[in-house]
């Protein structure tokens, strides 16, 4: 299990939460390819590996068809290959992963085996707007369904708060909080405007600091 592991040198990473339709898959493949990041949805991850025909743990494929939180020890064992390959060559970019953490333990855990994030970006998104965009994608993606989004949002409700404790900081500057509720053009610039007067942003993607440019 991973929660034994000892710590290893591992990729730079960008942690990214928010509620169920808060647009993290849009916006992060966007930051991705803009910035020569790796994408990694933590919700498409799962989904292949238990559809995969060497899937063979049963008890993985049952909470996630079930729309429950996986263990933490269990969700980092399918994290690990992923952020062991910073020795790799063309894998040492850094990883967005979008939707994790999802409950503390995780990000601590995380934090444990791995190192700690360099950011968090956390998606900001009216309840009533996530819940529209969720329902219009439904015939799109399986599981999107109102009754599986209301139970995820409640989760979010409830779990979300002490992550963005743990991570809120206002001296370390690495927490980043990003309205959501815009176009998808307007959300992306205003994730672009507030990265750029990041520092650890700016380190990430060698870029100079805003005030040596």
């Amino acid at each position: 299990m991973a929660s034994s592991t000892t710590s290893t040198k591992t990729r730079d990473v960008i942690f990214v939460i928010g509620a169920p339709g808060a647009g993290k898959g849009t916006l992060c493949k966007l930051l991705a390819e803009d910035n020569d990041l790796e994408h990694l949805s933590i919700g498409d991850l799962l989904r292949q590996t238990v559809s995969s025909p060497n899937a063979v743990d049963e008890a993985m494929a049952g909470y996630i068809q079930r729309g429950e939180l996986l263990p933490t020890d269990m969700i980092l064992s399918v994290l690990e290959p992923h952020l062991k390959k910073c020795g790799d060559a063309g894998r040492t970019r850094t990883l967005l992963l979008d939707g994790f953490p999802r409950q503390l333990d995780q990000a601590r855990e995380f934090e444990a085996v791995f190192g700690t994030p360099k950011l968090v970006l956390f998606f900001d998104c009216p309840e009533d707007l996530a819940r529209e965009r969720v329902i219009t994608r439904a015939a799109g993606r399986a599981g999107d369904t109102l009754e599986v989004f209301n139970k995820r949002y409640r989760e979010f409700g409830e779990l979300n708060p002490p992550i963005l404790t743990y991570y809120g900081n206002p001296n370390d500057g690495k927490t980043i909080v990003i309205n959501t509720s815009r176009s998808t053009g307007e959300s992306y610039q205003a994730l672009r405007t507030a990265l750029d007067s990041s520092c650890e942003w700016l380190t990430l993607t060698s870029k100079s600091p805003p005030e040596a440019r």
